[in-house]
């Protein structure tokens, strides 16, 4: 006999809800849907673009999986992890963000979702791993050490798994893989802010371009590949 998918979750028929301000007063990254119908405002001017990079992502079911968000910010994605039917969600953040874990905590215990929040710097942390999907959105700029980064992410990664990975990228344009260091100094892409260098995952410091990241995958023993092109945001 056929089986009919499940439908999607509630969560990811409210990209068009009405926004509200801040729940708990506190800025907001993510434009989050709530249960009662509403969405938060977030930050960027494009209010349903994280549902644009949760498609883009096309993760599909995530039935049994176990997901690790890093740099969870006010947990977009792995609320949309655990309503895509994860068994277990570890959601991690640096409380140098000052919206940490207020913020994921908010949205996760309105939508009861068990998430576990973690608190630290994930290249030092112990998580519990492997894990089979690993969300790397807007982290790898504001690393010190994208090589080390990237070691860390292979070794938290089950076998057969995938890391999802979305970064700032270099305006400069250059068939070699490159970084460019990002500067308050020089006309950079973005500039570094060098004001919170002594925080964690806040500061931008190397921005890759295309070559880059598939060079920093194959070095990791990755396979590389990029969003269909009908999917970019």
């Amino acid at each position: 006999r056929t089986l009919t998918p499940a439908p999607p979750h509630r969560f990811f028929e409210l990209r068009d809800a009405p926004l509200v301000d801040s729940p708990n007063g506190r800025m907001w990254w993510h434009s989050l849907p709530l249960p009662d119908g509403t969405l938060v405002r977030g930050h960027n001017a494009d209010k349903s673009l994280q549902f644009k990079m949760w498609d883009a992502l096309e993760l599909g079911d995530l039935a049994g999986k176990r997901v690790l968000d890093i740099g969870a910010a006010d947990g977009f994605f792995a609320l949309a992890a655990w309503f895509a039917g994860a068994a277990h969600v570890t959601a991690i953040g640096t409380t140098h963000w000052n919206t940490w874990p207020h913020n994921i905590t908010l949205a996760a215990q309105r939508w009861e979702a068990p998430l576990a929040i973690e608190t630290g710097d994930f290249r030092t942390h112990p998580l519990k791993g492997p894990f089979d999907v690993i969300l790397f959105l807007g982290v790898l700029y504001h690393g010190e050490d994208v090589f080390g980064c990237m070691r860390r992410l292979r070794d938290l990664l089950a076998p057969g798994g995938t890391i999802a990975m979305e970064t700032q990228m270099t305006a400069i344009a250059s068939d070699l893989p490159i970084f460019e260091c990002a500067s308050d100094s020089y006309p950079t892409t973005v500039p570094q802010d060098r004001n919170s260098l002594n925080g964690v995952g806040i500061s931008n410091y190397l921005l890759p371009n295309d070559a880059a990241v598939r060079n920093l995958a194959e070095s990791s023993l990755c396979r590389a590949g990029a969003i269909h092109a009908s999917r970019k945001f």
